[in-house]
């Protein structure tokens, strides 16, 4: 076979073909020689082969594959392997003793589709680089710039030419001499691989894009899956999508093939607001280009939760926030769908009364509006968000006939339940503002949506809750019991006139310890025989679960009455000899109350939203609603309080 009938369109040839898809028989002599850039040896050895075999100068195909063409289980020839190593003289002087033996080695591939160019490449070996494209140069390969520039673009099994090696290095003189062989190996498409534009975008390499773009200014942009370097761009910064806009401006509009994403939908993904902002300059069209799933810019934006970036794509464009995707939905029916808490407040905030009137109330494909999805989900934050907005009309029926209370109506759970359940919670709060229910009876929608008791799920529900709240009662009490007979500060000595007594009796601090342990000892005792009462199957299930609650509730009355015994009784103790410490630990142990500021945030949320929704003329709520909640979670304090005072302990301090 002549070189002369190599031609870009038909590498690789049969006969390295038929190299790479020979068995492997290791050669190590020749393997050590070549790793170790051993020239002599390499003649040596090479010289033994006889005329006829593949390895000899003519490149004619023997009827067996010659031992010396494959030296490693990657397919690599002699020339991969020396390429790899080096660029000094020892290693320049074995390549050129390995294409003396065997010129066709120089376009040959190993198993990933490799020639030995891509090797010295990819080991940033520039002067091997160099040493291989002139020796391609010379008479024996065919000697014309044409033979030259076909290995040049010889593509790996990714799709990758040499130039794509220099590049991932960042390689930018190695770069310089091979765009200065082929000025238009940057052009080379790849098989739906990267480009070495993208590929230098992708990397974050600037100054080698801008080298590529200054050889070539008709260089492919083109990336994998059909994209193009503008996507890669907008995710590295501002500075990259500018390049890239000066270059050309028609990337901004080119979508992938899997999923039909324009640069600015993957900008708008992870919330680029500053890429946006230069993009929409440019084009301000793209934010009206949908995706292959009729989602646009905005769509992603309000998925991910960026809100910067929902206010770039309405900043000039608020017709934006009509935009619908292939089932109807606008960004805040997105919004709401992802909880992307943030982007809902943002959109209830916006001042246009029309535009919030058309977007609030909006409604996709099976009519829901973006309410009807929050009372659905039951996020009870979501929801205050938009009914804060009077805007928002509460009584709008979806393609079923079912509005925001029907929906909640139908989400209550039955049987026993979280007292702070949010879908109760939603649905009270939606009552006391006034919405109504669908054009239906009771009675059927009653029987067909909202859920029933399920007996066998309920007993269920009954003994893993009896389970949880008796090993938390169980424990208290031992707590309780235990602590009530180790008093802080201990006892009087027996010879003491009042021996036997505690030490720190008549401290109001100390009686305050008292009262606390004795209530949680009391309650958690309460709530342990609820919880027997609720494991006896002959008792109806409502009286079960009714006992389940009161117990759940005991145990809370005797957890925080425990907390309060113990910040008194390490108060009593410290205080007289560590006053400033004894406060401290007082102050700490107010954390125990956390989960009450979590309630208190809940409450206030919620008739803070009627306070905004109905006005003034139900402000009473608010303070009522508050002072209930309190006195639900530290009504064990009032006790205690209330018993210290009827007592009329004084301190003896």
């Amino acid at each position: 076979m002549s070189p002369d009938n190599n031609t870009p369109q038909n590498f690789p040839t049969s006969l390295q073909m038929q190299i790479s898809k020979a068995p492997f028989e290791p050669h190590p002599e020749l393997l050590m020689a070549a790793r170790h850039g051993e020239w002599r040896q390499l003649e040596r050895l090479l010289g033994h082969i006889k005329q006829g075999s593949a390895l000899a100068g003519d490149i004619e195909m023997s009827s067996a594959v010659a031992p010396a063409q494959v030296v490693t289980v990657a397919r690599d020839s002699l020339l991969h392997v020396v390429a790899s190593r080096g660029d000094g003289d020892e290693f320049l002087k074995s390549a050129s003793v390995i294409y003396g033996k065997a010129r066709h080695l120089l376009d040959a591939r190993n198993k990933k589709g490799d020639t030995p160019l891509h090797c010295a490449a990819r080991a940033g070996w520039a002067g091997m680089v160099t040493h291989l494209v002139s020796l391609a140069r010379g008479a024996e390969y065919g000697g014309s710039d044409d033979k030259v520039k076909a290995l040049l673009r010889m593509q790996n099994g990714r799709g990758e030419t040499v130039l794509h090696e220099a590049v991932r290095l960042g390689h930018r003189g190695m770069i310089r001499r091979l765009m200065a062989v082929e000025p238009q190996l940057a052009r080379v498409p790849p098989a739906d691989g990267a480009s070495p534009l993208y590929l230098a975008v992708q990397m974050g390499r600037d100054d080698v894009a801008r080298q590529l773009h200054e050889n070539d200014q008709e260089l492919s942009y083109s990336g994998p899956d059909g994209q193009n370097a503008l996507h890669a761009a907008v995710l590295k910064g501002t500075e990259t999508t500018k390049m890239l806009l000066e270059w050309n401006k028609d990337l901004i509009k080119e979508a992938d093939r899997s999923s039909g994403s324009t640069p600015l939908h993957f900008a708008a993904s992870f919330g680029k607001h500053e890429v946006m902002s230069f993009l929409l300059d440019a084009d301000p069209s793209a934010a009206y280009q949908p995706d292959s799933n009729g989602s646009f810019p905005i769509h992603l934006a309000a998925f991910a939760g960026r809100v910067k970036a929902v206010s770039v794509l309405l900043d000039g464009r608020r017709d934006c926030a009509e935009l619908c995707d292939a089932k109807g939905r606008t960004f805040l029916h997105v919004a709401v769908l992802e909880e992307s808490l943030s982007v809902i407040a943002y959109a209830c905030k916006l001042r246009s009364q029309q535009f919030e009137a058309s977007v609030m109330n909006m409604q996709d494909d099976d009519g829901n509006t973006a309410l009807h999805l929050a009372v659905e989900l039951g996020n009870v934050w979501m929801f205050n968000a938009l009914m804060k907005n009077r805007l928002v009309e509460l009584n709008i029926r979806n393609y079923k006939g079912q509005t925001p209370l029907d929906r909640s109506w139908s989400s209550v759970p039955a049987g026993v339940h979280y007292g702070w359940n949010a879908r109760i919670i939603i649905h009270n709060l939606l009552q006391d503002a006034g919405a109504q229910n669908g054009t239906f009876r009771c009675d059927l929608f009653y029987n067909e949506h909202v859920p029933r008791l399920d007996q066998t799920e309920e007993l269920q529900k009954i003994n893993t809750s009896t389970q949880t709240i008796g090993v938390g009662s169980v424990l208290i009490a031992t707590v309780a019991f235990t602590a009530a007979f180790t008093l802080p500060g201990g006892y009087r000595a027996d010879d003491n006139e009042n021996g036997g007594s505690p030490m720190l009796a008549g401290h109001s601090a100390f009686h305050v310890f008292i009262i606390a342990t004795t209530l949680a000892f009391i309650l958690s005792s309460l709530s342990i025989t609820m919880l027997v009462y609720a494991g006896i199957y002959n008792i109806d299930i409502r009286s079960r679960m009714i006992c389940v609650v009161i117990a759940a509730a005991l145990m809370g009355g005797s957890a925080r009455s425990l907390s309060a015994a113990f910040a008194y009784g390490l108060y009593v103790v410290l205080v007289p000899v560590a006053r400033k410490t004894a406060v401290a630990s007082f102050a700490i142990t107010a954390l125990a109350f956390l989960d009450a500021v979590w309630f208190t945030s809940v409450v206030f949320s919620g008739e803070r939203m009627l306070l905004k929704r109905l006005g003034v003329r139900v402000w009473w709520r608010l303070p009522l609603a508050i002072l209930r909640m309190l006195l639900g979670q530290f009504w064990p304090f009032i006790v205690i309080a209330g018993v210290v005072k009827c007592l009329k302990i004084k301190s003896v301090h």
